[in-house]
C-alpha cells in the first residue's frame, strides 16, 4: 500500500488500530492478506451524508428488458477518491513500524458508500437513459447493437475523463444476459444465480436466532422470484423476536416454512420484464390472516405473465376488520407497493370482492374506506370483479397463513 501511494508514513494525533485478515481469493496458490482498520470510534462522531443510493431491485428493473448489456466494476473503487489534508490525519492508523495515514478514501468509513455513489452519479450525469450504477458496479443497456456501441463509447469516455479505472477481468461486454447484483438479468428475464441454490439446499434447520436471520437474509435477497415469500417465511421471522430466547424452538409450522422456502428458492420461477407499453393488471385478495397481490400483463399469445409478487401478513387488529375493509386494504396496500410500476398509466384492478367495484365512489360513515378511497385518487385504474377461482395466485398468497395456523399445536 505504501508502494502504491495508498497510504504514507505520517505523525498524527489520531490513530486507529489495524489488523490483517486473509483475503477470500489468492493468486498462484499464495494466500494474500488485507488490512482492516477499526474506524468505529471515528464513525460514531461523523455526521451522516444523506446522499441517496438506488435500490438494487430498481436498477434490475431498468436492465431486464434490454437486448444488449455490458457491466463494469471499478478497480479498488474507493481508492480512486483522494482525501483532503484534514481528512488524511483523521484516518491515521498505528503499526509496529509507526503511524500511517491514508491518502485515498479507505473502506470502512461511515459515508464511504455515499461519497462514492455521489462521484459515480456525477460522472455519469446525462447518461441515465442507458446506464445505471450501484456503487462500483456500472451497467450499460440498449435495445439495438448500434445504440449499444454508442452508449458504451459515451460511458467509457465519461469514466476516462473522470480518471476512473475498471477491472478488465470483471467486464461483461455486449451480452444478452449478464450477472448483475447477484441476478442473471436480460432478455426480458430476471432470476437468481444457480450457484446460490446449492448453498440454500445445504442449509440445515436453524437452531438459533442468528441462524434464522442468516437463512432469511440469504433467501430474502431473491424474494422477488419466490411466490409469497413474506407469507411463507412468517413463522421463521417470528422466531427473531427480541422477546424470544436466542435458542429457537423449531415448531411444525417453522419447519414447514423452512422446507417450503428451500424448495421454492431452488425451483424459483423466472419473472418477466415489465413493458410500459402494455396495460398492467393487479390481482388482489385478502383472507382472515393475510393479503396477496400479483402484478401481471397479457403476453402477445394472450396469456397472463407475472411481473411481480407481493404479500403481507395482517396484524391482529387488522384481522378483526370486516371483509370489505380487509379487501379494500389489500387494494390500497398493493397499489402503494406497486406504485412505481403503475403511476402515469391506466391499469386494471381485479378482486373477488364485488363491493370494491365502487371503491372510488364510496361515501358514508366508514372512515377507513373513505380515507383509503381518497388516498388512491391520484391513480388511474378500473376495478373489475373476478371470482377467486380465476385468480388463484393472489388468493393463495393471502391464505398461506391460514394453512400454517392449522398446523399449529392445539389446532384440530
Amino acid at each position: 500500500m505504501l508502494e502504491f501511494g495508498v497510504n504514507e508514513h505520517f505523525e498524527s494525533p489520531w490513530a486507529r488500530p489495524v489488523v490483517l485478515v486473509p483475503k477470500p481469493h489468492s493468486r498462484g496458490g499464495k494466500k494474500e492478506m488485507g488490512s482492516c482498520v477499526d474506524y468505529r470510534g471515528l464513525n460514531a462522531v461523523t455526521k451522516t451524508d444523506a446522499h441517496p443510493i438506488l435500490r438494487a431491485d430498481e436498477l434490475i428493473d431498468r436492465l431486464v428488458a434490454a437486448t444488449y448489456l455490458s457491466t463494469f466494476e471499478h478497480t479498488s473503487g474507493y481508492w480512486q477518491i483522494g482525501l483532503t489534508p484534514g481528512a488524511k490525519e483523521k484516518l491515521a492508523f498505528s503499526t509496529p513500524d509507526g503511524h500511517c495515514q491514508f491518502t485515498v478514501m479507505p473502506f470502512g468509513l461511515k459515508n464511504a458508500h455515499d461519497k462514492f455513489q455521489s462521484l459515480v452519479n456525477k460522472d455519469l450525469a446525462g447518461l441515465e437513459e442507458f446506464s445505471a450504477a450501484y456503487l462500483d458496479d456500472i451497467a450499460v443497456f440498449s435495445f439495438t447493437w448500434q445504440d449499444h456501441l454508442i452508449h458504451l463509447g459515451k460511458v467509457l469516455e465519461a469514466l476516462r475523463k473522470a480518471g476512473l479505472t475498471v477491472k478488465a477481468s470483471k467486464c461483461q461486454i455486449g451480452q444478452s444476459q449478464v450477472v448483475y447484483l447477484g441476478h442473471l438479468v436480460g432478455g426480458g428475464q430476471v432470476k437468481p444465480l444457480e450457484p446460490k441454490f446449492q448453498t440454500i439446499l445445504n442449509c440445515v434447520a436453524p437452531t438459533t436466532q442468528t441462524q434464522v436471520r442468516a437463512f432469511l437474509g440469504l433467501t430474502g435477497y431473491y424474494r422477488r422470484a419466490v411466490k409469497a415469500f413474506g407469507t411463507v417465511g412468517a413463522p421463521l421471522t417470528e422466531l427473531t423476536s427480541k422477546k424470544l430466547p436466542k435458542r429457537v424452538n423449531c415448531t411444525v409450522s417453522c419447519q414447514k416454512a423452512f422446507d417450503t422456502l428451500k424448495e421454492s428458492m431452488c425451483s424459483a420461477s423466472v419473472l418477466k420484464a415489465l413493458y410500459y407499453t402494455k396495460q398492467c393488471i393487479v390481482q388482489t385478495d385478502a383472507s382472515e390472516h393475510g393479503i396477496g397481490e400479483v402484478l401481471s400483463q397479457i403476453n402477445d399469445d394472450g396469456h397472463d405473465q407475472t411481473r411481480a409478487l407481493i404479500n403481507s401478513r395482517l396484524l391482529p387488529r387488522e384481522q378483526c376488520w370486516s371483509a370489505i375493509e380487509r379487501e379494500a386494504f389489500a387494494v390500497v396496500w398493493g397499489l402503494k407497493k406497486l406504485r412505481p410500476y403503475l403511476i402515469g398509466s391506466h391499469f386494471l384492478v381485479q378482486t373477488d370482492h364485488t363491493p370494491l367495484r365502487w371503491l372510488m365512489q364510496i361515501k358514508g360513515e366508514n372512515p377507513k374506506l373513505v380515507k383509503w378511497s381518497i388516498s388512491l385518487q391520484g391513480m388511474d385504474f378500473t376495478v373489475e370483479h373476478r371470482p377467486g377461482t380465476d385468480q388463484a395466485s393472489a388468493d393463495g398468497r393471502s391464505r398461506f397463513f391460514h394453512l400454517e395456523d392449522e398446523d399449529s399445536p392445539g389446532k384440530g
